[in-house]
């Protein structure tokens, strides 16, 4: 396991007192979530920061420390800067975190969430976002004839393929489409539907845990479902942008944009903007915890 923490530079003075202080007076652990900007790895390779399963080491390891102190709070401030990564490990953080935390944590996004990102932001309460932030979509990007392609794309194109010929016989079908038929393997089709699945199955667990814990209307559970079915199944590219109002008005995420949060996403995007020139591949993943008097 590689618990190993990059060499940092140290933060300015008055950002970590600055830190300090918000954790104090929110009584919440702060916890960085940061990928740096890509960096160099030969005169023609880049490198950057992906989800991967070291991650979770690293914040169990944080976690732990706190927790032998009996220092650790129970609310949580995750600030995140990430392009995403690996679906599996990014469901492993995000049902962690709720395990410790419950409905108390907020996400705070200075600037994208990007795939499993957004995953990680449906395990807070609130997702904080300015019109500089975003988030993407999660549909899962898997392995498919050398290429990576979207789980729900291979999907819709089976389910336009029926809606367009499924009623016509062989010969009635057009050559081209005959050929494209043909293409489709029923046993990669079940997989990739089930993986599709999966990931709404995740995403909207995450989401009625810490938004509506335990919740009996059904029209609660039906708008968590629409929300995260537009994450998952809808026609926008991997990389769409999703800005703060499209989550909350086309989407229904609950998204914080006041004022008092506002302020404290301006603080947390200096925290972002220290480490994003950080010479490292991995996210850098650093934690202020309230210190009582």
């Amino acid at each position: 396991m590689d618990r190993k923490k990059p060499n940092l530079e140290p933060l300015e003075p008055e950002l970590r007192e600055k830190l300090q202080e918000t954790a104090n007076k929110n009584k919440a652990l702060l916890m960085s979530y940061i990928a740096p900007d890509m960096i160099r790895k030969s005169p023609v390779s880049y490198g950057f920061a992906t989800i991967k399963v070291q991650d979770l080491y690293r914040i169990e390891a944080e976690i732990g420390k706190l927790r032998e102190n009996k220092s650790l709070p129970k609310k949580l401030h995750l600030i995140i800067q990430t392009p995403g990564g690996e679906l599996y490990t990014t469901t492993k953080i995000a049902k962690y975190l709720q395990s410790i935390f419950g409905d108390q944590i907020e996400a705070y996004v200075p600037y994208e969430a990007a795939s499993g990102g957004t995953i990680l932001c449906l395990a807070a309460k609130v997702i904080v976002m300015d019109n500089t932030s975003n988030l993407t979509p999660i549909d899962p990007q898997v392995p498919y004839k050398n290429e990576t392609v979207s789980s729900t794309s291979f999907e819709q194109a089976i389910d336009e393929f029926k809606k367009d010929y499924g009623i016509l016989s062989p010969g009635e079908i057009p050559s081209p489409y005959q050929q494209m038929g043909r293409m489709f393997d029923p046993i990669i089709a079940k997989e990739m539907d089930k993986i599709a699945r999966d990931a709404l199955s995740t995403g909207l667990k995450l989401l009625i845990k810490s938004q509506v814990p335990n919740p009996k209307k059904p029209e609660e559970r039906r708008k968590l479902f629409l929300a995260v079915w537009s994450l998952v199944n809808s026609d926008w590219p991997h990389a769409h942008v999703i800005t703060a109002d499209d989550a909350k008005e086309d989407i229904g995420l609950n998204i914080d944009s006041s004022a008092p949060k506002l302020e404290l996403l301006k603080l947390y995007k200096k925290w972002v903007s220290a480490r994003l020139k950080e010479e490292t591949d991995n996210h850098v993943i650093e934690c202020f915890c309230p210190k009582t008097t």
